[in-house]
């Protein structure tokens, strides 16, 4: 063959594999605009379900339209549909069936390592716990998904914006302020009239509940001269709740009260709406009334959803366990019924006396299960916080360990020996980060294995020169401008008879932790005897502090105050595991509010 023609036969085949390559990208991530013929028909009928069919018909349609969609490598269509799957569910108030669907969409994606899209399973997970009145967790999830989307899925990214301002609009309205200025920037940069105008609409709703009237002309006539435009994509959603807001704010408070009774519909929170008009009209007595129904009708619709949420659990595991048992019970049944026909009185309280024993043996057996049940589901969590904590804190050191030795291994890079030598520490920083994560577990498996310890394992300690020797080895870990201290009531010849081991690790832990939170002021070490029987160590720092909302739990395994700081939120439970051994305390000084003082109190005896 002429050399000539070779080179135009790879030319060929290489522009071939380019374009086969191209069309499976823009197959992959075809978006539901650019759907045409058949494929614009089906996901028509899958919306209109979505809007209006039954939970039995949307998710017959939706399985068997989800694995066609795969087929064809739709992935982007493919994961937003199971995501829509979830918010279904929402809407139905099955909140166990969208976490499974949340779960389930989390797992696809890790398997297919489509790490993009995470941001769905992320926001789904935010809307759960919003409508399970979790507020906490719903603003952590949705404020996450955020960032994971970053400027992939703006839609997406104003719906999160709009759920947090709605989430906030009581509790923080300038932070809800800030979510909508926000949407409505991003709404005006892509040029979708629907997001601004609904954007619009929210904020002149958080005015209104706010009482500031000001604002909310100014946004009123803002939505006002973008409807007026008659733009296509303009979203009514709002219409009657701006009418009603417009009302109040006119001093027509009984108006706004038609509009308001007239249509139950007005996509935001009627009672809230009913509660603010009558605060303006000063109408406290029907004011007080309006929030004792929200509150009850509040009550009522969680402890509804959530008993229906837990017995559907219940139901469907206990049922999967028991059906051999039914079974039995029910042969046995049958059999007492038959001599019963036979011996009908003589039988009869053998019957009943029979039955009542068997009854009590399925109560009993019943209970044993829901006993199990919840054990179960409390390992579940736990193992899915081990996997999810791991997964992030293993997952980071390890990417960047690769990523600079690929950088010092590869002759291409001219590096100085300035950046080798900081590409080196580096990398001894991550794997020391990865090497104190796996002793973190281990310690945690051994505190539980070991309990108490031994006579054969304590010693006497001298209590100034432990503390001391802690301090020593975190001294240049800390941030620039934080010094560490030591302080003491005790002379260095006073002595503790205990395990030093545990003892230095629970304080080592308790100054690493005031070392990752500590930017600025000081550490310091204190060890004070209190009286005859106690001796007390104190670490204080002037750190970020502990948050009130967080203090009940920060001593619970894998819980974390900050989320984004590096660690799997072991540290202290090993500490309170370690204490607990020693028959001494680990506390948190509730007073102290310059920063976080933890206390060790041990017994002398």
């Amino acid at each position: 063959m002429k050399p000539e023609l070779l080179k135009y036969r790879l030319r060929f085949i290489l522009l071939a594999a380019l374009i086969l390559l191209s069309g499976a990208a823009v197959a992959s991530e075809k978006t539901i605009d650019e759907l045409t013929g058949e494929d614009k028909e089906k996901f028509d009928k899958y919306r209109d379900l979505f809007q209006n069919g039954s939970p039995d018909e949307f998710y017959t349609y939706a399985n068997e339209y989800e694995k066609e969609l795969k087929a064809k490598g739709y992935r982007m269509l493919y994961y937003k549909l199971q995501n829509n799957e979830g918010f279904f569910a929402l809407r139905h108030n099955m909140m166990f069936r969208a976490m499974q669907v949340a779960e389930r969409l989390d797992g696809e994606l890790r398997k297919d390592g489509a790490y993009e899209y995470f941001y769905l399973a992320t926001g789904l997970m935010g809307d759960i716990y919003y409508m399970s009145h979790d507020r906490v967790k719903a603003e952590q999830y949705l404020t996450q998904a955020i960032e994971e989307a970053g400027e992939r899925d703006p839609k997406f990214t104003m719906r999160c914006y709009q759920s947090l301002a709605e989430l906030l609009s009581l509790k923080d309205p300038e932070e809800a302020l800030k979510w909508m200025e926000k949407s409505i920037e991003l709404a005006q940069k892509i040029d979708n009239t629907e997001y601004y105008s609904l954007s619009l609409a929210m904020t002149a709703y958080i005015h209104f509940l706010d009482g500031s009237a000001s604002d909310f002309y100014r946004y009123y006539d803002r939505y006002q001269s973008l409807r007026s435009m008659e733009r296509a994509g303009f979203s009514h959603r709002y219409d009657k709740m701006m009418e009603i807001g417009k009302l109040a704010f006119d001093d027509d408070i009984a108006g706004a009260f038609r509009v308001l009774k007239d249509h139950h519909t007005i996509y935001v929170d009627s009672s809230l709406v009913a509660i603010r008009l009558y605060a303006m009209a000063r109408d406290i007595d029907n004011g007080f009334q309006a929030m004792k129904r929200r509150y009850l009708e509040m009550d009522s619709v969680f402890s509804v959803s959530q008993a229906a949420n837990y017995d559907q659990m219940a139901s469907e595991r206990l049922l999967m366990r028991s059906r051999e048992e039914a079974d039995v019970n029910k042969k046995q049944v049958r059999s007492l019924t038959k001599w019963l026909v036979v011996l009908v009185v003589a039988f009869l309280i053998i019957y009943v006396m029979g039955r009542r024993r068997l009854m009590r043996k399925i109560w009993a057996r019943n209970r044993e299960l829901k006993v199990a049940l919840a054990k179960a589901e409390e390992s579940d969590h736990m193992k899915s916080a081990f996997i999810s904590s791991m997964s992030h804190e293993i997952r980071t050191p390890l990417n960047a360990i690769t990523g600079f030795s690929q950088l010092l291994c590869t002759p291409e890079y001219e590096l100085s020996d300035e950046e080798k030598l900081d590409m080196q520490q580096r990398i001894k920083d991550n794997t020391h980060q990865i090497t104190s994560i796996i002793n973190e577990v281990l310690e945690l498996s051994k505190t539980e294995s070991e309990s108490t310890v031994s006579e054969e394992d304590k010693t006497d300690i001298f209590c100034n020169d432990l503390c001391r020797s802690v301090l020593r080895e975190v001294k240049g870990q800390q941030q620039a401008g934080v010094k560490l201290r030591f302080s003491s009531n005790v002379k260095d010849d006073f002595k503790i008879h205990t395990s030093n081991y545990r003892l230095k690790s629970a304080l080592t832990h308790l100054v690493d932790n005031a070392v990752k939170f500590t930017t600025e002021g000081y550490i310091e070490v204190r060890c004070e005897r209190t009286d005859d029987q106690h001796l007390r160590f104190m670490v204080t720092d002037t750190g970020i502090g502990v948050k009130p909302e967080d203090r009940g739990r920060i001593f619970e395994t894998f819980a974390k105050g900050d989320d984004f700081k590096e660690g799997i939120g072991l540290g202290l439970p090993i500490c309170m595991r370690l204490m607990k051994s020693l028959k001494g305390q680990l506390e948190l000084d509730e007073t102290y509010s310059d920063g976080s003082r933890f206390v060790i109190t041990l017994p002398l005896s």
